[in-house]
């Protein structure tokens, strides 16, 4: 009993010791600043030592209001000394001003919750300038048009390029494989001639060599008569071949000695010898009906009479026939080519710009020719004023104050401008100088008006009063359009100065025309 007491004893010793020989882990923090401004960054280190690899978890990574994360970095891990050291890094922020303790996440080590230290940051405000500077109010959100303009000419000129290198390419390749064709087409007896050369009878060992061989000379000699004397060599047999022979011969259509046929028909036996009959002629014999053969190619060439100028005139439209259906072809397939090409380039211009901007390019449009074209820059009125248009602004007779216009209301863009002496006694009333548009607006046409009011700034400071909206308007064949209106009035040089802008909602480039003189509007500072 007491071996047992003592047994026991000693075992719950050693697990203790074993429990307490694991120190806890040291969790400490830090940041590399205490004070910052809003939106500045913070680069935040949390350390954790012990003597032992451990689990460790991280909830969520998630830090006090109002510090936020931009980014976080995975553990970093180093052995030291029989420890491990292990580090992890974040950068944080904070859009809230004020002090507050940046408190680490919740640390899990070996499922025993643990905290760093909390660290007191300090985040400053950011001091606008409010005085020195002049404030506007915010401006409504309006909608914006991609800019096509200018820089897509590059990629589209480069596609072109491409493409049409690609056609010159191939109507190259087309004409040199045609030139080619022509050099490889070798008459009849030259090409059977080559043939027989090219055959090798040295390495005639086997019985399946020498069936090869004949074959292969057989079939030279017989493509050579469908060729040349038009007959149906290949599928006759030895008899029937030979038989042939002697029919032109008889018919006089073809001038073959005796000698000739007989050489002709010993070699055709052997052939059928070596490829039914498995014989092995041998190399010398197999040399020799070679040669033989070309003998009798040479002598068929120089049995075939000359053709009479009945064949030669239908030969010669034979030739003409087939040239005419080539370039016929030809030009048919440069046809493809092209059109391919075109629809190509069409279809890519119409994904990158729209149909309107590609039928307004090909097709043409009055608007866009006015606003690509050069304008003018002239100055009007005896209170000066200067804009660029796309034209000379002609002057209007019999009126109290000096009125320039350009265009009609019928036009995609209209441009009235109008300079006239300061009313010392009365000034610019927006109520009065709006009721004034409205009418006007109206005695020309206008119909369901729309106004908003807002401040206009110049570039040099100058400021004025710009009236804006949208009307409709009937035209002379009885359709309705919306227009959009602007009407700007300055007080410079002593004077009163209105320009007023009328253009077409529905056409961009009379949009683009009308922001291009209200941006184009200056007064001489001298």
């Amino acid at each position: 009993m007491d071996k047992i007491k003592a047994l026991i004893t000693t075992t719950l010793l050693c697990v203790n010791i074993s429990l307490f020989s694991q120190e806890l882990p040291v969790i400490s923090s830090k940041a590399d600043t205490k004070s910052i401004k809003v939106g500045e960054q913070i680069n935040y280190e949390l350390n954790l030592i012990t003597d032992t690899l451990t689990f460790i978890k991280v909830e969520a990574s998630k830090f006090s209001s109002p510090f936020e994360i931009i980014q976080e970095e995975d553990w970093d891990t180093l052995k030291l000394n029989n420890q491990f050291n292990f580090k992890k890094k974040f950068s944080l922020t904070s859009f809230e001003p004020g002090s507050f303790f940046l408190k680490s996440p919740k640390i899990f080590v070996n499922e025993v919750l643990f905290y760093s230290d909390s660290i007191l940051i300090d985040v400053s405000n950011v001091k606008v300038d409010t005085v020195s500077k002049k404030f506007f109010d915010i401006k409504n959100i309006i909608e914006v048009n991609k800019n096509n303009e200018g820089w897509w000419k590059k990629y589209i000129i480069g596609i072109i390029l491409i493409l049409f290198v690609v056609f010159l390419w191939k109507i190259y390749k087309h004409i040199l494989n045609s030139k080619i064709e022509a050099e490889k087409i070798q008459p009849p007896l030259e090409k059977a001639i080559n043939a027989l050369k090219l055959l090798e009878s040295k390495n005639l060992k086997e019985q399946l060599d020498y069936k090869l061989y004949y074959s292969k000379l057989t079939e030279i000699v017989k493509n050579y008569l469908e060729e040349e004397v038009s007959l149906d060599a290949l599928e006759s047999t030895t008899d029937e071949l030979i038989n042939k022979f002697e029919l032109l011969k008889d018919a006089g259509k073809l001038s073959l000695t005796n000698d000739t046929i007989n050489n002709f028909k010993g070699v055709l036996k052997t052939a059928d010898l070596v490829k039914f009959a498995k014989s092995n002629p041998g190399v010398d014999i197999a040399l020799t009906d070679k040669k033989v053969l070309e003998t009798v190619l040479l002598d068929t060439k120089e049995a075939i009479p000359e053709p009479t100028e009945e064949e030669l005139l239908k030969n010669q439209q034979y030739l003409e026939k087939i040239k005419k259906q080539k370039k016929k072809k030809l030009i048919n397939r440069l046809i493809s080519i092209f059109s391919g090409v075109f629809v190509l380039t069409f279809i890519i211009s119409v994904m990158i710009f729209g149909w309107q901007s590609v039928k307004d390019s090909v097709i043409g449009n009055s608007t866009k020719k006015l606003l690509k074209q050069d304008w003018t820059i002239s100055t009007y009125g005896a209170f000066p004023i200067t804009i660029t248009s796309p034209d000379v602004l002609k002057r209007l007779a019999g009126t109290e104050s000096q009125k320039f216009e350009w265009g009609s209301f019928s036009n995609s863009v209209y441009i009235l401008l109008q300079t006239k002496p300061n009313d010392k006694e009365q000034k610019n009333d927006p109520q009065v100088v709006m009721d004034n548009l409205l009418a006007s607006l109206k005695e020309k046409g206008a119909e369901n008006i729309l106004t908003k009011l807002e401040e206009f700034y110049l570039d040099n400071g100058s400021s004025a009063i710009k009236f804006w909206g949208s009307f409709d308007y009937t035209l002379n064949n009885g359709n309705q359009v919306k227009k959009e209106y602007s009407s700007i009035i300055f007080n410079e040089k002593g004077g009163t100065q209105n320009i007023q802008i009328i253009s077409d909602r529905n056409n961009e480039y009379a949009k683009q025309i009308a922001e291009k003189v209200e941006e184009s509007i200056k007064f001489d500072n001298k």
